[in-house]
């Protein structure tokens, strides 16, 4: 299962927004992709425990839901 981690980009490095307990020196994958699409194939096959469908709805603004 993966882990979000929010962090900015200083120009070399990112450096997470929150706290992160990780050991050091553990491996990590950033994704930025340039559309939805992009990012959903990137993260396909990660298990999840919320309904796709209520997902995008909420994030499409026609409902509010904490996942």
């Amino acid at each position: 299962m993966g882990t979000v981690v929010e962090a900015i980009y200083d120009g070399e490095t990112f450096r997470p927004v929150r706290k992160v307990k990780l050991p050091k020196g553990t491996k990590v994958k950033v994704i930025i992709g340039e559309t939805l699409l992009d990012l959903m194939e990137e993260i396909e096959g990660i298990k999840v425990n919320a309904n796709i469908e209520e997902v995008l709805e909420d994030v499409r603004g026609r409902k509010r839901v904490r996942y």
